[in-house]
């Protein structure tokens, strides 16, 4: 536990305060996050990264302590003379790479790990190389210009690529201007104080190629390619940075407003299109009103337990019916639910979709009664209205609510009331039986004006449904279970 509390006050606070002072990525500031639910994503990508980047090291110091063995072992063979003696520090290069490694995954495993142990690594990474080299120099007493020939010098790439695999290409400049700046001083100081011995000055007069190829000018190129290494792989780092935030940015977002938005909506609101959908809009829908009848003796007879089980396999089976038929659930309520069609654009077929949907969840509901053999079966009433409404999305960010407002609803709630009065489980206003195309097998039930509106709508059943009844029985889910 004291590990995660270290981790906390290190890792976890530099973030926040990064974050806080600088809310997006760019290449001067490349720590910049861009909201808070990032962050903990982020974290936990530096963490994995560095755990990565320790067994890296650990791997790389093996292959080169073996690497050093074969070829001493092929030196000694082969008549050099105190060979073990000069690699003696390419050996304790090795182990420090390891201690490296085994330092990183502590840090990490005990959540000690803050972000500016990532510079000290990477800066004892790149000091152990220009080591190495400067040992090698001094054993063959050779001069600053024949650096690229030390083989110690090629673990620079090595390092550069192990720095690749975090996400802050801020680490990778420093380790790079480090061995920049480490190898050039090397260079220059074994330059001025160490001189070739006389048979190698025969050796460079007799071959002038090789000493133009170990010249300062070729050496410059070296050290300039070496940097451009570097920078690439910053380069690299900062694009995959960039990914991940976008990415971590876009679904943090997605699941936000999955939490609050209906599910076939959710995802037209990415991207700049919230903000369209929050200045709203005037278009014709049809709502679809839905509503378990008796479900207020059952939850006083029914234990929680199977009344929550029972409500959830009645919500499924809406939910079922609407995607089938390209409905949208705009909330439920209770035992109720709302649907929509014509959201996100109003189409000519939204009624006639809208009528095949109540008919679904009829069907679903009468397979379900079948199924559990209810006592009394299951019933519910549908009420149907087409007509223009405002869509839009409504509240804080912290809460946005996908909202369907007009007299289009309201009329379409009471039709839903009526279907009790007028004996029959689903009512459509003739405005939705017109647009559906359905003038033929739909039986008048009667002319109201619903309350709160002053003009009478034209009521119709499916001639198929109507009974002789002006009243449904009590409907519950005794006897059969609750179970969907």
């Amino acid at each position: 536990m004291r590990g995660h509390a270290t981790n906390r006050t290190g890792l976890a606070s530099w973030w926040d305060t990064r974050a806080t002072l600088s809310p997006k990525p760019g290449w001067r500031d490349w720590e910049r996050i861009g909201t808070s639910a990032v962050i903990p994503l982020l974290k936990e990508a530096e963490l994995e990264a560095e755990r990565t980047a320790g067994w890296v090291r650990i791997v790389l110091a093996a292959v080169l302590a073996a690497s050093l063995l074969v070829s001493g072992r092929i030196a000694a063979i082969a008549g050099y003379e105190d060979i073990w003696a000069r690699l003696g520090f390419g050996a304790v290069a090795v182990a420090a790479f390891l201690a490296h490694g085994i330092v990183s995954l502590v840090l990490v495993r005990t959540g000690a790990y803050a972000p500016w142990t990532a510079f000290a690594l990477t800066a004892g990474d790149a000091i152990i190389v220009v080591l190495a080299v400067a040992a090698a120099l001094r054993d063959t007493e050779l001069r600053g210009n024949w650096i690229a020939i030390a083989p110690a010098l090629w673990a620079a790439p090595l390092l550069l690529a192990v720095g690749a695999l975090r996400y802050r290409p801020g680490i990778q400049l420093w380790a790079t201007g480090i061995m920049i700046a480490g190898l050039g001083l090397v260079a220059v100081a074994s330059h001025r104080s160490i001189f070739l011995p006389p048979a190698d000055a025969a050796a460079f007069a007799a071959n002038p190629a090789a000493t133009d190829l170990l010249s300062l000018p070729f050496n410059l190129v070296r050290a300039v390619m070496l940097a451009l290494a570097g920078a690439t792989t910053a380069l690299v780092m900062l694009r995959a940075r960039r990914l991940l935030h976008r990415a971590v940015t876009e679904a943090s977002e997605r699941a936000s407003l999955a939490r609050f938005l209906p599910a076939e909506i959710a995802p037209l609101m990415e991207g700049g299109n919230l903000e369209v959908w929050r200045r709203g809009r005037r278009q014709e829908i049809t709502a679809l009103f839905v509503d378990l009848r008796g479900s207020t003796a059952l939850a006083e007879y029914m234990d929680p337990a199977r009344l929550s089980v029972f409500i959830s396999s009645f919500r499924r089976r809406v939910m079922q019916a609407a995607q089938t038929h390209g409905g949208v659930v705009d909330k439920f309520m209770g035992d109720g639910a709302l649907l929509i069609f014509g959201v996100p654009q109003s189409e000519p077929e939204d009624a006639r979709r809208a009528i095949l949907c109540a008919r679904e969840i009829l069907r679903l509901v009468a397979r379900w009664n079948a199924k559990r053999r209810f006592d009394p079966p299951v019933r519910v009433g549908i009420g149907l209205h087409t007509g223009e409404a405002f869509c839009g999305v409504l509240g804080a960010q912290e809460r946005l609510e996908f909202t369907v407002l007009g007299d289009v609803v309201n009329v379409a709630a009471r039709i839903e009331q009526m279907t009790k009065r007028f004996g029959t489980s689903l009512v459509a206003s003739g405005a939705t039986v017109v647009r559906a195309g359905e003038a033929g097998g739909w039986q008048e039930v009667g002319r109201e004006a619903p309350r709160g509106r002053s003009g009478a709508v034209r009521m119709l059943t499916p001639s198929d449904l109507v009974t002789a009844s002006p009243h449904e029985p009590r409907s519950g889910a005794e006897g059969g279970g609750t179970h969907g």
